[in-house]
Parts: C-alpha cells; sequence; structure tokens
C-alpha cells in the first residue's frame, strides 16, 4: 500500500504532533511507502517562520520520504478538472490528483479536503 502525505501531515510531524509521529514511525518499521507530491515540499519549506538552521534539516527529513521528480499531464488534466469541479486551491488540487493518478491513499487532517474528495480517493485522517 502507497501512501500520500499532505502538506499538514508532514507539518504536523516537524511540529512534534503525538498521533502523526507515532503513525509515520509505525508506517516506517512496517516498511510501508510514504511519499509525498512535490507541492507539499513546496508549501513545508515556505514557512515564514523558518529559520535558516531549520531548512536543510528539514530538506532533509523531506528527502526520506518517494517524490516523483516530474508532473505528468494526467496529474496536470486531473488537478485542473479537480478545481473546476471540486473548487479545490491548486495545492490540494495536486495532492489529491497526485493521489488519484499514482493510486494512493491521501493521508491528510485537513477535514473540509476529505469531505469533498473521499468519493473520489481513498483517504486517512490520523
Amino acid at each position: 500500500m502507497f501512501y500520500l502525505l499532505d502538506s499538514n501531515i508532514l507539518i504536523d510531524f516537524l511540529n512534534g504532533r503525538k498521533e502523526t509521529y507515532s503513525w509515520i514511525t509505525a508506517k516506517r518499521k512496517d516498511r510501508l511507502i510514504l511519499k509525498i507530491p512535490f507541492i507539499s515540499r513546496v508549501e513545508v519549506l515556505s514557512l515564514a517562520e523558518l529559520k535558516d538552521g531549520q531548512i536543510e534539516q528539514i530538506e532533509d527529513f523531506l528527502d526520506t520520504f518517494g517524490m516523483d521528480r516530474y508532473v505528468s499531464n494526467e496529474i496536470l488534466d486531473t488537478a485542473a478538472a479537480l478545481r473546476r469541479k471540486k473548487l479545490l486551491t491548486l495545492g490540494d488540487a495536486m495532492v489529491v490528483a497526485t493521489a488519484i493518478v499514482g493510486r494512493m491513499t491521501l493521508v491528510t487532517n485537513d477535514k473540509k479536503l476529505v469531505k469533498k474528495v473521499k468519493d473520489l480517493v481513498s483517504v486517512l485522517s490520523v
């Protein structure tokens, strides 16, 4: 099983949220595949409160997850359709499209997003 981690999951982990830390640690111990969409890397590394010393540590952390190095037209077209039909933000549309096209379970704690896409993709909240 493949899991795609939304930005809020990564931020929760970095902020030391116990449930998120335990879940990620357990999945890694079970050798399950955890991936991040490229847009989540951008979102996490663009947090205004980051100090210079933290950026390299966070980059190293993000590098421990699988991430495709390109975006396919299928992901882009799916994201565009999601924006039209579900009125998602660009970031959310890219994350959900990546999960749909990659046939991954989306892991997010965004309750509004879950309501909008639970009929399109497998979703898990931690």
